[in-house]
């Protein structure tokens, strides 16, 4: 569950009106001079180039107004204990993922270790939409990381690349172009450029690492030789940095003349050194598991080994840096995190980031046998007089068991409108949005209050129900769906999901439903995860149609 935070928001970091942020109290001087831009004009700065015209929704956090709430906000939303001199952040609430936030650290190791954190938070941040907010999840994913000196910031926003090229221009003192206007910034060529920028936009800027390129040649011959197999006719430059000691980090950039045959014949080198260098780490260490995910991409004339964290996203950055058409890449596994048992699944681990304790219903569906509520607490009669006010408009007599689904569960996507606090790091999320109460009392629920929601009516209409308490974006985010079962055979429903899509934009109508009766292999492939040995499999195809 997350930090209740009470903060002042400060409407005039939007409007230009703070004169810049100063510290509520004394720090230590920075490593490097003090630049012309405070944080929150840099703030301000990235806002204007970063896509979006309106202010609405936004709120701005800066430490004059509130430094010990903002404090809070960068330790719980960030995972950032370590001291910082200077912040300001523009973020929406509710259903967007729109944020800017500007760091200034005591120096740069700290401004690195600050760039690390911002980039694990655009990764559990995409998971707050996954599957909930999918244009948003894109946004998040997109998403941009900045390291210059002693300021680390982060974009989430429409344009990224612009704003950061923004901050970063004024903080080196060049020419800050108007908003709107086309960037005139050249692709990055130099191979050794290219394999120093990966470096930094992996947060690596600062770390022990032993680099290779045409400064030794004989060293770099010696190295593309011996670890990755491949000899001087077969590429045309190189540049590598790789971690030393434990750290298996390592990206190597190579140009390769366009000839599909060597191109392919590097890539297929890159893939087989990845494997065997992840044999030699224990499979359940930080290292193999980066490793795990690491890929090697061909983008025209370059083949780039990315062995780092988020190697998918260390892609899409190079092929931006280095300005070619595109990029392409295949997985060496279909999930960098596999059961073991289930190797086509990705693994499932319980996030744990929630209490996805179920709601107890029994005195409810007790008291609906006996059709006498009398004895139920207030809060459950609230509960039972709701659902019995949806049955009764909803069911019909003499419905088979599937027509009862498709009418709780069509009343449900159309109702029942997603409890965005629980997506705003700034809110608590009540505890009725994970139980029955939210979604028939309020109309406003969580994943777990959808799927307790969707049970206790499939309970009272008689229609065999599960929930399953799971696991989302690659089980690092906690979500709850159903399984019912018509004739026999067991269905996936994610009602959450399917009401989503109704509140971003479509009808919500049955043939809008992606997730209703589905298998469960069509649940593992969209970013479901649960403990597989112990719940029933969904095989049954048809949606459940008699």
């Amino acid at each position: 569950m997350k930090r209740a935070i009470s903060l002042l928001l400060s409407a005039a970091l939007l409007l230009g009106l703070l004169g810049g942020c100063q510290n509520s109290e004394p720090s230590e001087p920075s490593d490097s001079p003090e630049p012309g831009w405070s944080v929150t004009e840099l703030a301000e700065l990235a806002f204007n180039h970063c896509g979006r015209e309106d202010m609405d929704g936004l709120e701005g956090l800066n430490a004059e107004t509130d430094r010990e709430g903002l404090a809070v906000y960068i330790e719980n939303a960030y995972g950032l204990e370590e001291p910082w001199e200077d912040a300001a952040v523009i973020r929406a609430t509710g259903a967007s993922a729109f944020e800017i936030a500007v760091l200034r650290m005591a120096d740069s190791d700290s401004a690195v270790r600050a760039a690390a954190a911002l980039m694990s938070y655009i990764f559990s941040r995409q998971g707050d939409f996954a599957g909930y907010a999918p244009a948003e999840a894109d946004m998040v994913a997109n998403g941009s990381i900045m390291q210059d000196g002693p300021f680390a910031a982060l974009f989430i926003c429409p344009d990224p690349d612009r704003a950061r090229a923004a901050v970063e221009a004024a903080l080196n003192g060049q020419s800050v172009p108007e908003p709107g206007s086309e960037s005139s910034a050249e692709p990055t060529a130099d191979v050794k450029d290219l394999r120093d920028f990966l470096v930094s936009d992996r947060g690596m800027d600062g770390a022990e690492l032993e680099k290779l390129d045409d400064s030794e040649l004989d060293a770099l011959n010696a190295y593309m030789e011996d670890a990755y197999g491949l000899t001087p006719d077969q590429w045309e430059e190189c540049a590598i940095a790789r971690g030393t000691g434990e750290s298996a980090f390592e990206v190597a950039v190579v140009r390769v003349l366009e000839d599909w045959d060597r191109i392919s014949a590097v890539e297929g080198a890159f893939n087989d050194y990845l494997n065997a260098r992840e044999a030699q780490f224990d499979s359940a260490s930080e290292q193999a598991q980066m490793l795990h995910q690491a890929i090697a991409v061909e983008a025209e004339e370059y083949v780039v080994l990315l062995a780092c964290e988020d190697a998918a996203r260390a892609a899409e950055a190079f092929s931006v840096e280095a300005g070619t058409m595109g990029y392409g890449y295949s997985m060496r596994y279909r999930f960098p995190n596999a059961d073991s048992q289930y190797p086509d699944r990705c693994k499932f681990t319980p996030p744990n980031e929630d209490d996805m304790s179920l709601y107890d219903t029994s005195a409810i569906r007790s008291a609906w046998e006996k059709g006498d509520p009398a004895g139920l607490s207030e809060y459950d009669r609230d509960i039972y007089d709701q659902a019995k006010q949806v049955l009764d408009k909803v069911l019909k007599d003499g419905m088979s068991d599937y027509e009862k689904e498709v009418a709780v569960y069509s009343w449900m996507v159309q109702n029942i409108n997603y409890d965005w606090t629980h997506q705003d790091r700034m809110k608590e999320t009540p505890r009725e949005s994970f139980t029955p109460y939210g979604g028939l009392v309020n109309h406003t629920a969580v994943c777990l209050g959808y799927a307790a929601t969707f049970q206790l009516l499939m309970d009272l209409a008689g229609v065999e129900c599960i929930t399953v308490v799971g696991a989302a974006h690659r089980s690092s985010s906690d979500h709850g769906w159903n399984m019912v079962r018509l004739n026999g055979n067991w269905y996936c429903v994610d009602v959450t999901w399917d009401a989503n899509y109704r509140e971003t934009g479509g009808r919500g109508q049955q043939q809008d439903w992606d997730y209703f009766n589905v298998t469960s292999d069509y649940m593992a492939d969209s970013d479901h995860q649960w403990d597989y040995a112990n719940i029933p499999e969904a095989v049954t195809e048809g949606n459940g149609r008699d």
